[in-house]
């Protein structure tokens, strides 16, 4: 049985854990040849995504190394939870930079090889807050949307070259950045009262659909902001108490 990504070469960025990990090797087992990226790691590129420069040899190596790059997953980020009212500017700046700054050179530099060899598939890590306001994250909200934002212009733009670019907006995902949560005694039963199906999302969950998007199953799809949340977006809004929701979610929400 022919594999999703066979041959495909691709790159992920924040590969050494979570989200991007399981992505890395969920593609991995499909066939692709899969070089990631990270501020930190082993078997992997160490790339600091808010500099263009790093972010282009990060790339340059992939296409010196394989002959080309056919799929990008821009998974790298980082968040901040606090006061409005006190966030610092270093902080704020920190979060543009990583996620929406860094995701902008990622898929830039993606492009430029990527239109050389006749187009490729293009994955954004957004997330819900790409698409509502979240509490107490004023830059990792700002953040987000401008991903998905940034992903619906690049998909016009780099339609004509054969790419496509597509965002996925994940909920509350189990990683090992979230898995203190899951020792709160009434966690989980908070999570059966503000997401349809009744448990948090798995990386696995994010990895099949970017496999999803990465390969020609998605061919007629692009400019698309994908929900991966378990259906918490879609029944929010018809929930017994939103505000008590939202406050549940807003304060263990990291994707």
């Amino acid at each position: 049985m022919s594999r999703l990504l066979q041959d495909r070469v691709a790159l992920v960025t924040g590969a050494a854990s979570g989200i991007g990990r399981q992505i890395a090797e969920r593609f991995a087992g499909e066939g692709a040849r899969v070089t990631g990226c990270d501020r930190a790691g082993e078997a992997m590129i160490i790339c600091d995504v808010r500099s263009p420069a790093e972010v282009d040899a990060a790339v340059a190596h992939v296409v010196a190394t394989e002959g080309r790059l056919d799929v990008l997953v821009c998974s790298a980020g980082v968040r901040e939870i606090g006061d409005v009212y006190e966030l610092a500017s270093e902080e704020w700046e920190n979060v543009i930079a990583v996620n929406l700054s860094g995701t902008f050179y990622c898929c830039q530099a993606a492009a430029r090889a990527m239109r050389e060899t006749g187009g490729g598939a293009i994955v954004n890590i957004s997330s819900v807050g790409g698409l509502i306001g979240l509490a107490r994250r004023p830059a990792y909200t700002a953040a987000k949307h401008g991903v998905v934002g940034l992903t619906k212009s690049l998909a016009r733009d780099l339609g004509p070259a054969g790419i496509r670019v597509n965002a996925i907006c994940p909920g509350l995902i189990r990683t090992p950045l979230t898995e203190q949560y899951f020792a709160e005694d009434a966690f989980e039963d908070g999570l059966r009262t503000v997401v349809p199906q009744g448990r948090a999302g798995t990386a696995a969950d994010v990895a099949d659909v970017a496999l999803f998007l990465a390969s020609e199953q998605s061919a007629y799809v692009s400019g698309v902001a994908l929900t991966v949340d378990g259906g918490w977006l879609a029944e929010k809004s018809f929930a017994a108490n939103d505000a008590a929701a939202e406050s549940f979610l807003g304060d263990h929400l990291v994707s």
